[in-house]
């Protein structure tokens, strides 16, 4: 006889264990939200989980340098705009030197804005985003223009930005070939000429600058597209990143969470049987009590 309750209670109690643990588990997933919380919930699951997890990690974090990447490129863009502009106010004052009309008072205050000017655009070369010098290639912890000279310290490599698999875009633009002779003109060397020659009074070589002052603006402008397109290749790719991340996200969706409205009417069944297992122990209990 005792070994008959012994076994009836050992039977209620692991009913009344497996009922906690399914009324634990529907109290979890109608608060997370997810039908797969842990590992043993759904292996195969929790394991596809990890992957988009990884995968969302990967994206989130691509993005994030894609968007770092637009903002330096804009930068350049703007930076190179103001360099255009410079070089426009150049040729104009060399066009005012080479003039026959201009004196020799004139050209001097001429060479002293020229002179300012090359000081501006010394300043635009070394623009910096953040603490990265923007025309420096990958050395972009130097100062890519020396300021008494104009050497450029950069140099001419590409930074290279992964944003999907198999696919990097250009995340720099060249401060040698905007600025320095490996883009036809040295812009530094030519208004430095320039301003010599209005120091000089000397009209031919004020002529002779102009068609290379022309270059050097070509030259800027030809960086600058560059700079404003590698912006809009990043903004692209921004747009591809997110919408990514809405497919990947939603299949998670689907692969680990559940209908809320089923797992609000699990957890009302799971505290259903746990109270009943609950109710039939003490009745037994109390049978045996009074037997």
């Amino acid at each position: 006889m005792r070994v008959t309750e012994r076994s009836r209670i050992e039977g209620l109690t692991l009913a009344q264990s497996r009922a906690a643990s399914r009324l634990e588990k529907a109290t979890r997933i109608a608060a997370d939200g997810s039908n797969v919380t842990k590992p043993s919930d759904d292996p195969a699951a929790w394991g596809a989980k990890i992957r988009r997890d990884y995968d969302l990690a990967m994206l989130e974090t691509r993005a994030q340098t894609a968007s770092r990447t637009q903002g330096e490129l804009e930068i350049a863009n703007n930076a190179l705009s103001a360099g255009v502009d410079i070089m426009v106010r150049a040729r104009e004052a060399a066009a005012l030197g080479a003039n026959a009309t201009a004196s020799p008072e004139t050209r001097k205050l001429l060479a002293q804005d020229v002179r300012a000017m090359r000081a501006e655009l010394m300043s635009v070369g070394n623009t910096k985003y953040g603490d990265r010098y923007i025309f420096s290639g990958t050395k972009s912890d130097t100062i890519p223009f020396e300021l008494a000279t104009g050497a450029f310290k950069g140099n001419d490599q590409v930074i290279s930005v992964p944003v999907m698999d198999g696919v990097h875009l250009p995340a720099n633009v060249s401060g040698a070939k905007a600025f320095t002779a490996a883009g036809g003109r040295d812009v530094f060397a030519d208004l430095e000429e320039l301003a010599n020659a209005l120091d000089a009074n000397d009209q031919d070589r004020i002529q002779a600058t102009i068609v290379h002052l022309q270059s050097g603006h070509d030259q800027l402008v030809r960086t600058q597209v560059e700079a404003g397109y590698g912006a809009r290749r990043f903004a692209d790719a921004i747009d591809v990143l997110a919408n990514t991340k809405g497919v990947v996200a939603e299949r998670e969706a689907r692969e680990i969470e559940g209908d809320p409205a089923a797992q609000i009417t699990e957890l009302q069944l799971a505290r259903t049987a746990y109270e009943r297992s609950i109710a039939v122990t003490k009745q037994i209990l109390s049978l045996n009590t009074h037997g």
